[in-house]
């Protein structure tokens, strides 16, 4: 049933832009990105997308299972040391905390908002009957104060309105406390070979790595470890699935995959952050949650540079991710986070760039054929 309200939706709005947009002319990956990014799912409610990242493991013949909060481990057959590659699949979001006489709803938010990006925006409400169509309401400029026409409203000033006139209306839709929200913003191809989506953080992550998994498998490529692909849930909210699922993998060495931080457009300085759309992917070489093990770090960039794909470095605050919780496993473990360049993180409408996802998908299948036993005890050394 979800699927096909984001069908819909998809088809409504593609008619709504006819003329002003290129058509959805899409290759299998895009595809791959769209049933993605369009897929709701909050921390705590991956579900939709886990199928579809379940669907892909599947239909390549590698074997699945979950650690007990939903992340899906998928374990390939081989000999060597064992690597894991994580990307998570929830979205910012929003849960309903409870519903006004009048049929309005009040929530919380699930992850890291700007509160400038909540009011006057469409969500999908994911109820018991199916998803429900929402607008966070905002009072309209003409009953606005003037001196309060340029504040940042609090989050207990906005609400969410499905077109009922009463609680009784809501609970009939099949709406509750304690569900779901998510952005509602489709997939659009833009010019210039770049795509705007919500949910990019991290469903980039993860078209990254199950278009790596195939192309593994299509092209027979014999890798000289064993893989552990997984895609975690929760990271927004703590990085929990990371820190069950590692457990279970039990790597010897980790890899995130991330939406990176491209900071290439009007207000963004490089003091924030150092990525741009285009330049290929990125790696993080400082975030709020880890400082990547240094002989991995300069291992990537040493076969970017024989590969000739080009890789951004970044140093940048106020962002954690789950190789963190790898990095801290047992012992300790090396680590490192690599990106796909995003603009607009965490809003209704993210925009990346095809070229620099798919030379991420070349540099992480590159790494993995050359991280072998010898390869994987030498950067493991101090």
């Amino acid at each position: 049933m979800i699927r096909n309200f984001n069908l819909i939706v998809l088809l409504i709005c593609t008619t709504a832009v006819v003329g002003m947009a290129p058509p959805q002319n899409l290759d299998r990956t895009a595809r791959l990105m769209e049933e993605l990014t369009n897929a709701p799912g909050p921390p705590g409610f991956e579900g939709p997308v886990r199928d579809i990242v379940v669907r892909e493991f599947e239909a390549l013949g590698i074997a699945i299972e979950y650690d007990g909060l939903g992340s899906v481990i998928a374990t390939e057959p081989g000999d060597g040391p064992r690597l894991m590659v994580t990307a998570h699949m929830d979205e910012v979001g929003l849960m309903v905390q409870f519903v006004r006489p009048d049929g309005f709803i009040r929530f919380k938010p699930l992850g890291g908002w700007l509160r400038q990006a909540l009011p006057d925006q469409r969500w999908t409400i994911v109820g018991r009957n199916g998803p429900v169509l929402a607008v966070s309401g905002l009072r309209t400029v003409h009953v606005t104060p003037a001196s309060e026409r340029d504040q940042v409203w609090p989050i207990e000033q906005i609400f969410l309105d499905v077109g009922a006139r009463s609680a009784d209306e809501v609970e009939a839709m099949g709406i509750r406390p304690g569900d779901p929200v998510a952005p509602w913003s489709p997939f659009t191809v833009m010019p210039n070979g770049r795509y705007a989506a919500k949910g990019w953080d991290d469903r980039v992550g993860l078209a990254v790595m199950l278009e790596a998994a195939r192309q593994i498998h299509e092209g027979e490529i014999q890798l000289p470890n064993q893989i552990i692909w997984v895609a975690t849930v929760q990271e927004e909210i703590g990085l929990r699935g990371a820190q069950t699922s590692v457990h279970i993998a039990d790597p010897d060495l980790g890899i995130s995959i991330e939406a990176g931080v491209s900071a290439d457009y009007p207000g963004a300085r490089p003091e924030q952050a150092q990525e741009r759309l285009g330049h290929g992917p990125g790696m993080f070489l400082l975030d709020s949650s880890m400082i990547p093990n240094r002989k991995l770090r300069d291992f990537f960039f040493d076969v970017a540079k024989e590969e000739g794909i080009p890789l951004q470095g970044d140093v940048l605050t106020g962002y954690g991710e789950d190789g963190a919780e790898i990095q801290r496993y047992d012992s300790g473990r090396p680590s490192v986070n690599i990106t796909v360049p995003t603009r607009y993180l965490h809003s209704h409408s993210g925009i990346i760039q095809r070229s620099d996802f798919d030379h991420a998908v070349d540099l992480l299948i590159a790494t993995l054929s050359r991280l072998d036993a010898d390869t994987v005890e030498r950067l493991s050394q101090f």
